[in-house]
């Protein structure tokens, strides 16, 4: 973290961050009071929208360092990898339109995105819910008016993620993949789409809280009839209100579809 110094008392940096004592979240201070609104933003919704910014930017972070660093021989992929972070998905998915509506215009750039160059678009959010499951998007349940073009992708990534779970004998669940997230602007666009989630406001069954302790220890199965997250969209959604269980697990998931995807050669087809 960077301190420019604009605090009357030019305080060091992280010292007096209102940000929770044992956080390792990464930032940088452009300026005192910027460095402050980024602290608390990264405080609060953790296991909301933080969880999934988080884990977003050590996936981006770790795989920029493999390839930048000549003594891992880490391969390059065929492909380009985009990380976005997309603002006001609750109040109408408004950054992710926006960016598909900019990326089909004419004038779009490989820099800027251009919407023929994605072909699949991964969504990590909801990572470390305390109460969670493990949600993999269902491609069974993608939302009217979704071409048909697209179904093939998606029931791919589907079965990837069903794929990695099985393998590392995880429990998961079927997470619906209808409106209300980012990646609908890209499914109605023809973009083949999937992901990871953790659970938000919806009840764990006793059902699916046994089905999960079969398979994990108790204390990782979680409580029957309580919701995934009983902080969701509340001020006690903090740094604390999250799974770190949970969060290793889905991350994992999250990373091993991207370099899974990112070797194959035909994600055109």
């Amino acid at each position: 973290m960077y301190n420019d110094g604009i605090a009357s008392d030019r305080f060091q940096a992280v010292q007096y961050v209102r940000s929770h004592p044992n956080a390792t979240i990464p930032g940088y201070f452009s300026s005192y009071n910027l460095g402050i609104k980024f602290v608390n933003a990264a405080s609060n919704a953790s296991a909301n929208a933080g969880s999934g910014t988080v884990g977003n930017l050590v996936l981006a972070l770790n795989l920029a360092r493999l390839f930048v660093t000549t003594s891992l021989n880490y391969a390059q992929f065929p492909y380009r990898v985009r990380f976005c972070w997309w603002g006001a998905e609750e109040v109408g998915l408004l950054g992710s339109i926006y960016h598909v509506e900019q990326a089909s215009l004419p004038s779009a750039t490989t820099e800027s995105g251009r919407l023929q160059d994605y072909l699949v678009y991964f969504n990590y959010d909801m990572l470390a819910s305390p109460n969670s499951n493990f949600g993999i998007l269902d491609s069974l349940s993608v939302p009217p008016g979704t071409p048909n073009k697209t179904l093939p992708g998606t029931d791919r990534i589907t079965n990837l993620f069903q794929q990695w779970f099985n393998e590392q004998k995880l429990p998961w669940t079927k997470s619906g993949i209808g409106g209300g997230r980012d990646f609908v602007p890209f499914l109605t666009e023809g973009i083949a789409s999937g992901g990871v989630n953790t659970g938000a406001g919806g009840f764990k069954s006793a059902t699916e809280r046994d089905q999960y302790t079969a398979l994990l220890e108790t204390g990782n199965s979680g409580l029957a009839n309580v919701a995934y997250d009983s902080c969701y969209h509340q001020q006690c959604d903090r740094i604390n209100n999250v799974n770190p269980f949970a969060y290793e697990k889905v991350v994992k998931a999250a990373d091993y579809a991207i370099e899974y995807m990112g070797r194959l050669r035909d994600l055109e087809k």
